[in-house]
């Protein structure tokens, strides 16, 4: 959910930046009212190349029974005609078991990827070679987010391999929206709304932890831009989960623009 949020629109052509800027984002998840994890994000770009870290970790009930701290990073170029993704790494404990991954992009090949603990074909199948072709990052996605010069966003359609997971991505366009300022979420304004349909293609669980994973539910996203012409960002989540929904808020944003830095949101 964490990757899905920040990473779930790329594969969109990238308006030229001149200067350095980074953005700070926070965001927390909700289940049945409760929150149940947290993370912040960092997205750094100048006119070549972008960064994004992430720190995540689990909240309140999913802490006391499957706690989660993970850092991440994707490291990429901007090549004037898109993003060049080069290297995802995520490194972390799940459940108090260390859990590392690395995956490197190479040009006109698969990527490469290393994991630990490896793969247990008993629980997961590998993704076929061909299937790893022309796919993104979960962190390429967020820069592509960021940066794009459509109007729009959410009109995409992304193949997203994780080193892992091999998932289809189809975005479409569900409207706009006005948000409030809640207890909850820090962002109010007008937003879009993308509505998400997925299909995991390969080396998702043979037996998921919840049961059947339902690629028909439905999930909707809400990305805004926190100043005129500026980024799109998430600021909302809904998705449908086995047992209820899951809600992702946005709690907080600044940017740096050549060292000179503003606060966008506050709690």
């Amino acid at each position: 959910m964490r990757w899905l949020f920040l990473g779930l629109i790329g594969g969109i052509l990238l308006a030229p930046r001149a200067d350095a800027r980074e953005l700070d984002l926070s965001y927390t998840i909700y289940f049945g009212g409760f929150s149940v994890a947290a993370f912040d994000s960092k997205i750094a770009v100048d006119r070549s190349a972008y960064r994004v870290t992430t720190n995540a970790r689990s909240l309140g009930i999913l802490d006391f029974f499957f706690p989660i701290d993970v850092s991440s990073e994707g490291i990429g170029q901007l090549t004037g005609v898109g993003i060049k993704p080069e290297t995802y790494r995520s490194n972390g404990t799940f459940n108090g078991q260390p859990r590392r991954i690395t995956l490197t992009s190479r040009d006109g090949f698969a990527p490469s990827v290393v994991m630990h603990p490896p793969r247990d074909p008993e629980k997961r199948d590998a993704v076929p070679e061909d299937l790893q072709l022309g796919t993104i990052d979960p962190y390429a996605a967020v820069v592509s987010l960021a940066l794009t010069s459509k109007a729009n966003p959410c009109e995409e359609e992304l193949r997203v391999f994780n080193g892992r997971t091999r998932t289809d991505f189809r975005l479409s366009h569900a409207g706009s929206d006005i948000l409030e300022k809640t207890d909850y979420s820090a962002f109010s304004g007008p937003a879009e709304l993308c509505r998400v349909a997925y299909e995991t293609l390969a080396g998702g669980y043979k037996k998921p932890w919840f049961g059947e994973d339902k690629t028909d539910a439905e999930t909707r996203l809400w990305v805004a831009r926190l100043t005129e012409g500026g980024s799109w960002i998430p600021v909302r989540l809904e998705s449908e989960g086995p047992f209820g929904m899951i809600v992702g808020h946005i709690t907080g944003a600044s940017e740096r623009l050549d060292l000179a830095e503003r606060v966008l949101l506050k709690p």
